[in-house]
């Protein structure tokens, strides 16, 4: 419910806030002219498209979901055959989830984590996840890993983070 609390609070701010820059544009068009009122709106413009640092644009998985490799370093196989996901927390309007892809091994029966990766879908008005980290574990059953997540969620108003929020999930989860 504060997901969504949340996201309608983004929504009519962002609301207010364009319609006091169209009321701006429009004073600073009868008090200076038709050049100061579109130089006005193109500065507005270039900082709502410039939200995010450079140095956050440029580091490494940023952009795109982060995956952890658990599988060692020395090991000759790559990828991974099958995936299961997990679904770590269920908002109103969105969903934490969690994927592991592992391989089978067919004759010792046994699975194998290769890696894992945490994404949010649905409504993300006003929150970002980042998760910072993922541990998989084989259990001693064949059908089960244990996982930790930890990320923080971002609550942001009008593309400002206000807080971040810790967020720690651990569990279970049964292979296919």
């Amino acid at each position: 419910m504060l997901h969504l609390l949340w996201a309608l609070l983004n929504i009519g701010l962002f609301i207010f806030f364009v319609f006091l820059c169209f009321n701006a544009a429009k004073l600073i068009k009868e008090r200076f002219g038709l050049l100061a009122s579109v130089i006005f709106v193109f500065g507005l413009l270039s900082f709502v498209g410039h939200s995010e640092s450079d140095e956050e644009y440029n580091k490494p998985n940023t952009r795109s979901m982060q995956t952890w490799n658990l599988r060692t370093s020395d090991s000759s196989d790559e990828g991974y055959s099958y995936v299961a996901e997990v679904e770590l927390e269920k908002t109103l309007i969105s969903k934490y989830n969690l994927g592991i892809g592992y391989d089978k091994d067919s004759l010792v029966k046994k699975s194998t984590p290769v890696s894992a990766f945490s994404w949010i879908t649905g409504f993300q008005s006003g929150t970002s996840w980042k998760p910072v980290s993922i541990i998989v574990n084989q259990t001693t059953g064949n059908n089960t890993f244990e996982y930790e997540v930890d990320g923080t969620i971002g609550w942001r108003l009008l593309g400002m983070t206000v807080y971040h929020q810790p967020k720690h999930w651990k569990g279970i989860v049964v292979l296919n």
